[in-house]
């Protein structure tokens, strides 16, 4: 009801909900793996050391020194997120604000559903094997041991590189052709609306991409390596506020062109992190995970354009009848039908690939193959 109080709270209750699920599987995890009571972890105690001087104090230096730079690169983070409002709230309408967030809105449901669990399953994986590595001293020779963390970490990227490619390609075919439905069903009739909202599925595997190749980037980085990652990050902003406000206040693009800024500022990330990757493992004398390795199988392209094409095809034929609420749930049936097709073809096709989801979610890395 429009009168209740708390229907503000409803994200953020959910929000509350995902972090006290999250906070609790760590918690059974770690007690399982201690030799201690896990309540110790939460009781503070001094640290004394007479090996390097006589160091008395809750936090070791070289550890608050790493936790200083974490914090600080979070709060980069969160300033640098809220360039789309900074930007919005200066150059753009009321009527492309209002179209903005709720694209904004509405089409991040699969980031936090989908790609925000993903993000957080890898970097725990690449804590564990890539981080291993990264704390040796790769001045010199690497052991047999790194080498073997170093190949399960990029074997764990190849695979969930072509899972967001899977799930990009279905993103881009059903999401965009089925945008302008979607909003007019939700009672958005202007096209601004289902424009920007096809924009977004343009939008959403690039933010996949890039939310899994940081979680690599971060969990190797030494310390003046987050420093200089956090250097181009805001170079990177800047190069995406500058494009913002060209793209609403001369070009006039309004929230489609903000979303498309935030596309080049998503792309310089990830083509940032694709350097950094290869440089670490060239490091280690192994190649570097190759995008060949990630696309999907001919076929299952091939059947995501089909479903594109006939999609289009039939739009264009009735297009007199784009307005009835009965032909637009037809279309919506008729994607469900495609989209049981496209899911079939992964299933025929792409065996090898979901042998090796379900070995990554048994924690067997060293059997992991996409092909």
């Amino acid at each position: 009801a429009d009168n209740n109080p708390l229907r503000l709270l409803a994200f953020a209750a959910g929000q509350m909900a995902y972090a006290v699920a999250i906070v609790a599987a760590f918690v059974r995890y770690m007690a399982s793996e201690l030799d201690y009571p896990i309540w110790m972890c939460y009781m503070p105690r001094k640290i004394v050391r007479s090996d390097a001087g006589l160091e008395n104090s809750y936090i070791g230096r070289s550890l608050g020194s790493l936790a200083a730079t974490f914090v600080g690169q979070s709060l980069i983070k969160h300033f640098l997120t809220q360039g789309d409002s900074m930007v919005m709230a200066k150059f753009a309408t009321t009527d492309e604000m209002g179209i903005f967030a709720f694209v904004s809105n509405y089409g991040s449901i699969p980031a936090r559903v989908i790609f925000l669990p993903l993000e957080e399953a890898s970097r725990a994986v690449f804590s564990k094997t890539a981080a291993a590595v990264n704390s040796q001293d790769l001045s010199k020779r690497p052991a047999a041991d790194d080498k073997a963390n170093a190949r399960d970490a990029r074997q764990v990227l190849t695979v969930l590189g072509k899972l967001q490619l899977l799930l990009g390609a279905i993103l881009t075919v059903f999401g965009t052709l089925y945008s302008p439905i979607l909003a007019s069903l939700a009672r958005q009739t202007d096209a601004a609306v289902g424009q920007a909202l096809a924009a977004y599925c343009l939008y959403l595997p690039l933010m996949g991409l890039n939310g899994f190749l940081e979680a690599f980037v971060h969990s190797v980085a030494s310390r003046s390596q987050l420093v200089r990652i956090n250097t181009w990050m805001v170079g990177f902003t800047v190069v995406y506020m500058v494009l913002a406000v060209y793209v609403l206040h001369r070009l006039g693009l309004g929230s489609a062109g903000i979303i498309f800024a935030n596309m080049l500022n998503m792309g310089l990330r990830i083509i940032y992190c694709r350097v950094f990757i290869s440089a670490w493992f060239a490091r280690l004398g192994i190649a570097a995970p190759q995008l060949s390795a990630m696309l999907p199988h001919p076929a299952v392209i091939g059947t995501c354009l089909g479903s594109g094409a006939v999609i289009v095809a039939i739009s264009a034929a009735f297009s007199h009848l784009q307005n009835s609420t009965v032909f637009q749930l037809l279309m919506l049936a008729l994607g469900g039908a495609l989209g049981t097709a496209v899911l079939a073809s992964i299933w025929l096709y792409e065996q090898p690939f979901i042998r090796s989801v379900r070995r990554l979610r048994s924690g067997n890395l060293g059997s992991i193959k996409t092909s």
